[in-house]
């Protein structure tokens, strides 16, 4: 096969992001590893240049506070791939009538919010594929071990807002401490621990929490614990269903109505559940991961450019 040209086209906004270790830096590590097996430069522009480029993976234009689209961006025969990021606009009129025609003019359209983008976009179904969050990187999740001394408390990390309904719900439980739940998790705010330290930190927990946001998006946490070997009690949706999690086979379902009932069970049987860390662990790392995304978008750029 004739060499593929491409390159990841990435808005100026994300440079200082990605050079600075913050929470964008796991974008930064999926595009390092699709730079390294498929050759495609990472370009900070906001005005991309797409001559004699065979195709183009486009992140996070349109966004929400960003809503412009680059000029030319259809005046070449360049295969386009839209890579949205974060697929609500906020009702930002601008950035909705723009994903209008950044989707229609693209060849391919990539990433999560299965069931808002299926629901928002049926027309645009044929060229949609699902891109999720994943594991990064994975070389420091396969390095660890299943700690067999955890801290005995779930862990709910991540910003509580009205954009994370459940995970806002759980933090007021805390507060109000409803039947004790305050002895039963430990609470990571935004930020508090380093990107590269994560892996560590969530392995240091016998289990931890993962909810979606307002839209059923999965976020990268519902990897990111059992990679690390800690128990995953999660928020069942439709997409995470697609992407393979067996419910009492690598998570523990939870709702709001039984979510305090689940974090006391699991934590007062832990040998119980030491099979699901173990599957769960093995199941994420080996299909989930940075390399696993890299290996789907290498794929998918091959048959665009076959097609």
């Amino acid at each position: 096969m004739e060499i593929i040209k491409g390159a990841i086209i990435i808005p100026t906004f994300y440079k200082k992001r990605h050079e600075g270790g913050s929470k964008s830096m796991v974008s930064k590590v999926l595009f390092d590893r699709i730079q390294k097996l498929c050759g495609f430069p990472l370009i900070y522009t906001d005005a991309p240049k797409l001559e004699e480029l065979d195709v183009v993976l486009i992140y996070a234009v349109p966004f929400c506070d960003r809503p412009k689209v680059p000029p030319g961006l259809f005046d070449t025969n360049t295969k386009l791939i839209s890579f949205y990021g974060d697929l609500p606009c906020y009702d930002s009129r601008e950035c909705e009538a723009n994903r209008e025609v950044v989707f229609h003019g693209c060849d391919l359209v990539i990433g999560g919010f299965y069931e808002a983008f299926t629901e928002w976009y049926p027309q645009y179904i044929h060229k949609y594929e699902l891109f999720p969050g994943c594991c990064y990187p994975y070389e420091r999740y396969a390095n660890l071990k299943m700690n067999p001394k955890p801290i005995m408390k779930c862990l709910l990390s991540g910003t509580s807002n009205k954009f994370y309904p459940f995970r806002r719900y759980i933090k007021k439980l805390y507060r109000r401490n409803a039947s004790g739940i305050s002895k039963l998790i430990d609470i990571s705010g935004r930020l508090i621990v380093p990107f590269k330290q994560y892996p560590e930190f969530l392995n240091k927990y016998f289990c931890a929490i993962a909810t979606s946001g307002m839209h059923g998006c999965i976020v990268s946490k519902y990897f990111e614990i059992p990679a690390a070997g800690t128990l995953l009690l999660a928020e069942r949706n439709e997409e995470l269903d697609l992407l393979g999690f067996k419910p009492y086979t690598h998570y523990i379902p939870i709702t709001m109505e039984d979510v305090i009932e689940k974090i006391k069970g699991v934590l007062s049987h832990p040998k119980d559940y030491t099979q699901i860390r173990k599957d769960a662990m093995k199941f994420v790392q080996k299909n989930h991961s940075d390399i696993n995304r890299a290996l789907q978008f290498k794929d998918l750029v091959e048959e665009l450019v076959d097609a």
